[in-house]
């Protein structure tokens, strides 16, 4: 987990999951994207460039919808990076196993799509990118978003599959939909909080960029 650590942003278009619940959705096309050279974003990147800084934010969008222009650009340019995914393209997760210094993945719930059938899809690929990860050694941490409806056994559910992948020191975060006034009942995000606790690292961290009102 980085918090506090000055990042540069890389956000790369395109989606290939319709999460009810986005807050790119400017990012979710394609078409909204703008191609750069490595030569070019690596100016960009120099031009936003601080004594603080940490490392990239690649994010997007669904990064590893690119994870070939990613591996070759800091193949050639090898910065420090995290990568923040939703981890449904496994292969791509392995592409770039030597190159990212941490991955940010989330895990989806049923009440992000509007079928269940989605959802399925979407989290076997994401237990399927946890298995890679683990066996590549790469350093990982969990992300759940969840809303004051979120039913516990869901959580519970999911915990069960991640205690059959996860090593025991994997960080899980939960991330509370924003803004918290959608919250009628804060109590529920501590019960989730509780849950999660009693086999993982676990920390509630609302989406911090928000509330210091950063783009």
């Amino acid at each position: 987990m980085l918090i506090g650590k000055r990042q540069i942003f890389i956000r790369f278009a395109g989606c290939n999951i319709n999460c009810l619940y986005c807050d790119t959705i400017d990012s979710k096309s394609l078409d909204n994207g703008k191609y750069m050279s490595f030569e070019e974003l690596n100016d960009k990147i120099q031009s936003l460039m601080t004594d603080d800084f940490h490392s990239l934010e690649i994010t997007g969008g669904e990064p590893l919808l690119h994870s070939d222009y990613i591996h070759d650009f800091l193949q050639k340019y090898p910065y420090p990076a995290m990568l923040e995914t939703n981890a449904t393209v496994p292969d791509a997760m392995h592409q770039l196993k030597d190159l990212i210094d941490i991955v940010s993945m989330d895990i989806k719930l049923p009440e992000h799509f509007t079928s269940n059938e989605q959802w399925k899809k979407v989290y076997s690929e994401e237990l399927e990118s946890i298995r890679i990860m683990e066996e590549d050694d790469i350093s990982y941490y969990l992300k759940i978003v969840v809303s004051d409806t979120t039913p516990l056994d869901v959580i519970s559910d999911i915990l069960t599959d991640l205690k059959s992948l996860c090593s025991k020191d994997v960080d899980l975060i939960v991330q509370p939909v924003s803004p918290m006034s959608k919250w009628s009942d804060k109590k529920h995000l501590f019960e989730i909080s509780e849950l999660i606790g009693a086999h993982f690292n676990v920390s509630i961290i609302p989406q911090i960029h928000k509330y210091m009102d950063i783009d």
